[in-house]
This record gives structure tokens, C-alpha cells and sequence, in this order.
């Protein structure tokens, strides 16, 4: 019996850690989680005074066409460069009993960083087995109030920043249960559901498994077949995630930057700056764009920013190789940034704030590691310790306030990046389409040109919308051909814009009476872009206005074709059937079809009545008439037509009516034809 005994394996014991003995008890762990509950609150409670921000908010809320929407749309679609199904249905679900109230997203966002502040403290103080609750406190107080977390908490586009992390953070702290109590398979499958509910509100969440092993390297966990088995599937999903992540990111990546020598100096600039700001968290900005000398080239700083990198690592190596506090800390932040580093460049920022929400733990870590040994020298006096602390918390908490301000609308946010950043076009560009969105148009024009001039490498963005304020706001069809020009003179020639620019540069020529080059232009985009519906579109105007009546017609049907729900095609080509072919069936079938999508569409309604006047179905035709003034009764031109039908009809003393009805609209009506209704009424 004793030889079989020998046998049998038995269940591992958890693993015993030694960081440092049981510190003294500052603080108990009730205590702890009241402080850190009202520290956090009352650091960013003026974000619930804050508005949306034209930087990402009207797409995921005010404009988001997929509030409401079905799961299986949720989980087809990527939006914003970004596969986050879990946040857009969180978008919804708030948006539902919400609407566009903007304190209910603000205060989400907020319980769930509160939230999230908890749970770093849990996963510290389980990982140290309880025994250091200073470690703890300061890690998650660290979390909670740091102005780098501010963009995460305040900006209601990041949702998904603090509902990743909040499922994030539940399954690393499972991990650690799991590894700590005899390796219950339970918490490792909670973890996994957790994993996976993670990644679903955003991709980000694909380093968890690399913070398993820095777990298992901490508590001291010896290498074998159990510990890769045990995170396969873990991995399995980070590698599928990260692949639906950059295929999602694929059309955000930022050509300009893309150079395989620079990529690496941009990637170590990026992780020199979130060290420096853990640290000194001042200038911090919405945006930070590359730093470039002015012709694209990389400056001094990016090209020793790696000597930076290989000193601290050399230092972590040389004098703290063995200590678990210090190498977790490092690695746990270097794990988790490496990620959003741009060593793949996407977008026109280098860094953000966002990005250090969860990375920034371990720098936290080893700050509540040193705090604790501070703590335990006793050649330190309590008072001035505790004194220091003191003005320390109350230093980044009043920054973490003032920042949270920043976000209190478009104004005040890309206000303050111009400060910070005065040379970068988007904030210029951003406040000029505010202005624009509000009707403010002489406004958005100053800030348009602020763009262009303030920014030598802008983009064609504010010279597009600058040419679309001219040509459809402000009458100016020459200033229009002059912006929309520039935008196609730009040298990237597959940038989106080169189409756009196009587009709007035909428009404003045909708007001008010039409907050769508006053509030329429309055929330029179709032998770029051979399904671009309003191309065809376009150029079936400029045929229309030419008289080109055949060609027209072709290019709003091939339109249709490529958009079956084109509208303006639809009523274009019944007008051309209607008003220059005499086909009224066809337009009205047209007319129909446009109704179909659209019921209450007036324009359809009173062409449909047009229609019908002119194949002399006038009892028709007052019919639709009568349904489009029902539905408009101000329109004096529809009551215009309604009174030459019953003109055909000779009902001469309603046509009288209504001529005289629309001239009190308004509307020009020619007296001769009023005065031979009257004879004919007998008048």
C-alpha cells in the first residue's frame, strides 16, 4: 500500500511569496476603500458637469446610427477603426434610457473608474497575499487620481477604455485567486469569460495573458507543462483579437509616418514620454502630434529617447535584477504599453493619455513598493512622511481637477490644445467644424484658414471643409474652386480626399455654369473609383444641365444601380422622365420608389403631382397636391400648382383661392392669368 501511496499526485499548494513582512497596519482595508472611493470621486466629479466633445462623441452618441441596433449588427461591425461590439451596446443601452443626456455617459464612466480603482487594489493586495496593504493603497489611489487617467474617465468616447479594463482587471484578479488557492479550475475558467467579455469591449485587452506570467513570475512559480496548458486558449484568443484589432486599425494607419528606419525612434520617443509623464504629469494635451522639425524629419529628442530606454534598463538590471517589486513593476508597464507604441504609426498622434490606464499599474506598483519601504525606514519621521504624502496627493489631485475642466466642451478641450499645441492644425480644424455644425459660418472660415496657416504639414482636411462653407453656405462658388483645388493638388494621391475633392470641385463648376470641366472631373473619379455612386450621380446633373438628356439618364440608373437606395437619383431621373421626355409613368415610378424609402419625402409628393398635371390627370394631381399641402400648408408654389389644376378642371374659384393664397406665401403669381380665371369664373 505504502509503495501506490508514492504514486498519487497531489493538487500543487499555493505558492508562498516573501516580498517584504506584514507591514504595519496604516490603514485597514474598509478604510482603505472609503478613501480611495472619495479621493477618486471628489478628484473628477466635474466631469459630470461636462458636455459632449466634437472629438469622436456625436459618431458613438449624438450621431451613432447603430443606437438600437441588433446584436448580430453589434458583432459585424467595426466603427471608428475599432471592434468593440460590448461598448457599442453599452452606447445603446445607456442612449435608451438616457438619450443624449451627457451626464448619464460622464456618470458611468465614472462609477466604472471607481470601480476599476477597487479592483487594482484587490489584485495588489491579494498578490502580496494581504500583507501589504500600503502597496495596495498607493497602487490603486495612484490609479484613481493621476492626471494621465483624466482622457479615460472624462471623454465619453472612452467607454471602452474603463469597461475593457474593468473586465480586464476582474479576470487578472481571478488569475491571481486561482494561482493563490490550490489552483481551483473555476477561477481560471471565470478569468477565461472575463478574458473574453474584455476583448469584446475593446481589443486592447489582448496583453492580459502576458500579465499572467509576470503573476506567475512574481509569486515565484516554477516553469512547466501546467503553466503553458493552463493559457493556451488565453493566447489563442489575444493572437484572433489582435488580428480582428489590426485589420479594424488598417485604414487609420498614418502613411506620412510610416518609414521602417523612423518607425523605431517614433516607438521609443512614445515610451520615453508615458515615463516622463507618470512622473510629471504637466502640458498634458488631448492630442499630441509627432513631433516633427517641419519638413517630417525626426528631431533630436526621438533619436536619444532609446538611450533613455537602455539606461533604465540597464539600472532595473544592475541594481534591482533581483528584486520581484521593481522587475514586476517594469515589465507589467512595458507588457501592456508595447501595444499602442508607434512602431506601427496610426493616426497623427504619438502618444495619448488613454493609453497608460492600465500600463501605468505597474509604474504605480513599484511607487506603492517604495512607499512602503519609506514607510518601514525609521529614520524617517512619520509626520513628515505622512506630511509629504499629503502635499503630494493634494498636488495631483487639484491637477487631475483642473484637467477634468478641460473636457467640459469642444471649446474648452481644443482651447486648450491650441495652448499646448499651437502649431497642430486638428484643434483649429475641430473648432471650425463646431462652428460650422452651429451655423456660425463666418467663424468656422477663421478657424478653417487658422488650420491651413498655423500647421505647414496640414492635410486637406480644413481646405475641404473651408470649400464646402464657401460653396454652401456662403455663395462663394470661387473661393470654393480654389480650396478644392488645393486639396487634389495634394501629393498623396490615395488619400480619400483626392476623391472628395473631386466630387466638390465638379459640383461648384457645375454650380458655376461650367459643366464641361465638372464632367472631366466626375470622369476622373469613376476611372479612380469605378462604384462610386455620386460620381455617376453628378455627372448625370451636368448632362442634365447640358442637355445631354440620354447620357443623364444612363448615369442617375447606373447610380441606382450602385446604391439602390439613392434618393436624389431617383428624383432626378423622374424629373428628366417627367420634364424632358414626357415618360410621366417612368417618373412616377421613380416618385414612387423614392416614397417607398422615404414617405413623407415632400419633394416626391409634389413631383408625383407635377407629374400627373402634366399627362392631364388634373383630379390626380390635386389629389397629391393636396397631400403635400397637408403636410406643408406654408408652400406657396404647391398651392400655385394646385390652382392651375383647377384651372383644367375649370373649378376657376378655387384656382383663385389658391393663386392668391400663395401670392400672401410669398410667391410670384402672373396677374394676367388670375384676371382670365376670373373671366372664366364669371367675375
Amino acid at each position: 500500500m505504502a509503495k501506490n501511496q508514492k504514486n498519487i499526485k497531489k493538487a500543487p499548494a499555493p505558492v508562498a511569496i516573501k516580498p517584504i513582512s506584514k507591514d504595519v497596519d496604516f490603514i485597514s482595508v474598509k478604510l482603505a476603500l472609503i478613501l480611495l472611493v472619495a479621493f477618486t470621486f471628489i478628484t473628477l466629479v466635474p466631469s459630470l458637469r461636462n458636455g459632449f466633445v466634437f472629438w469622436d462623441d456625436p459618431q458613438y452618441v449624438t450621431e451613432n446610427p447603430y443606437m438600437g441596433a441588433s446584436l448580430h449588427t453589434f458583432f459585424t461591425t467595426y466603427w471608428l477603426s475599432n471592434y468593440h461590439p460590448l461598448t457599442m451596446m453599452g452606447y445603446s443601452a445607456i442612449h435608451h434610457f438616457a438619450g443624449n443626456n451627457p451626464l448619464a455617459y460622464h456618470f458611468t464612466d465614472l462609477v466604472i473608474h471607481i470601480l476599476n480603482t477597487v479592483l487594482v487594489f484587490y489584485i495588489i493586495y491579494n498578490l502580496l497575499q494581504q500583507k501589504n496593504i500600503v502597496i495596495a493603497f498607493v497602487t490603486a489611489l495612484l490609479f484613481g487620481i493621476h492626471p494621465m487617467h483624466v482622457e479615460s474617465v472624462t471623454w465619453i468616447s472612452e467607454l471602452k477604455d474603463v469597461l475593457y479594463t474593468f473586465f480586464f482587471l476582474s479576470a487578472l484578479l481571478s488569475y491571481v485567486v486561482y494561482v493563490q488557492n490550490k489552483l481551483q479550475l473555476k477561477y481560471l475558467a471565470a478569468a477565461l469569460g472575463l478574458f473574453v467579455i474584455s476583448l469584446l469591449a475593446k481589443g486592447q485587452a489582448v496583453t492580459l495573458p502576458v500579465c499572467f506570467l509576470l503573476v506567475d513570475y512574481f509569486i515565484g512559480r516554477k516553469w512547466s507543462l501546467r503553466i503553458i496548458t493552463e493559457k493556451v486558449l488565453f493566447f489563442a484568443l489575444s493572437v484572433t483579437f489582435g488580428i480582428v484589432a489590426i485589420k479594424a486599425q488598417g485604414t487609420a494607419i498614418n502613411q506620412d509616418y510610416t518609414h521602417s528606419f523612423q518607425n523605431l525612434f517614433w516607438g521609443f520617443y512614445g515610451l520615453s514620454m508615458y515615463i516622463v509623464k507618470s512622473v510629471f504629469p504637466f502640458r498634458l494635451s488631448g492630442i499630441y502630434p509627432y513631433p516633427y522639425t517641419g519638413v517630417r524629419d525626426i528631431p533630436l529628442i526621438a533619436y536619444i529617447s532609446p538611450l533613455l530606454i537602455i539606461g533604465i534598463a540597464a539600472l532595473a538590471y544592475i541594481k534591482w535584477r533581483k528584486n520581484k517589486f521593481v522587475i514586476f513593476g517594469l515589465l507589467f508597464f512595458l507588457g501592456n504599453i508595447v501595444t499602442v507604441l508607434k512602431f506601427i504609426p496610426v493616426g497623427d498622434a504619438i502618444i495619448a493619455d488613454r493609453y497608460s490606464y492600465i500600463p501605468y499599474i505597474g509604474l504605480f506598483f513599484i511607487a506603492g513598493y517604495l512607499c512602503s519601504l519609506l514607510m518601514k525606514n525609521e529614520k524617517i519621521k512619520k509626520t513628515t512622511l505622512y506630511a509629504t504624502g499629503a502635499i503630494i496627493l493634494v498636488g495631483i489631485s487639484s491637477l487631475s481637477f483642473a484637467r477634468t475642466m478641460v473636457w467640459k466642451d469642444s471649446y474648452s478641450f481644443w482651447g486648450d490644445v491650441i495652448k499646448k499645441q499651437p502649431n497642430y492644425w486638428r484643434a483649429y480644424y475641430c473648432i471650425g467644424e463646431e462652428y460650422y455644425n452651429i451655423g456660425k459660418y463666418d467663424s468656422a472660415m477663421v478657424y478653417f484658414t487658422k488650420a491651413t496657416v498655423s500647421d505647414k504639414l496640414c492635410p486637406p482636411d480644413p481646405y475641404m471643409w473651408r470649400g464646402v462653407t464657401e460653396l454652401e453656405k456662403l455663395n462663394n462658388i470661387d473661393g470654393a474652386i480654389v480650396d478644392f483645388q488645393k486639396v487634389i493638388d495634394f501629393p498623396n494621391k490615395s488619400d480619400p480626399s483626392q476623391i472628395d475633392g473631386r466630387l466638390n470641385l465638379g459640383l461648384a463648376y457645375f454650380r458655376k455654369g461650367q459643366t464641361e470641366p465638372a464632367i472631366k472631373l466626375y470622369n476622373e473619379v469613376i476611372a479612380m473609383v469605378p462604384n462610386e455612386p455620386k460620381a455617376y450621380f453628378q455627372r448625370g446633373l451636368a448632362y442634365d444641365k447640358g442637355n445631354n438628356t440620354d447620357a443623364a439618364v444612363k448615369d442617375y440608373t447606373q447610380a441606382i444601380a450602385i446604391a439602390p437606395n439613392y434618393l436624389d437619383a431617383y428624383l432626378n431621373r423622374g424629373g428628366t422622365y417627367v420634364d424632358k421626355l414626357n415618360k410621366f409613368d417612368l417618373g412616377i415610378a421613380d416618385f414612387n420608389k423614392v416614397l417607398e424609402l422615404s414617405p413623407d419625402n415632400m419633394d416626391a409628393i409634389t413631383d408625383i403631382g407635377i407629374a400627373n398635371y402634366k399627362k392631364g390627370d388634373f383630379k390626380d394631381a390635386i389629389t397629391w397636391f393636396n397631400n403635400a399641402i397637408s403636410k406643408s400648408s406654408g408652400n406657396g408654389r404647391t398651392l400655385y400648382l394646385r390652382a392651375l389644376c383647377y384651372a383644367g378642371t375649370q373649378n376657376y374659384a378655387k384656382a383663385i383661392d389658391d393663386a392668391k393664397q400663395a401670392q400672401k406665401l410669398g410667391l410670384s403669381v402672373d396677374q394676367a392669368l388670375i384676371k382670365q380665371w376670373e373671366a372664366g369664373a364669371g367675375k
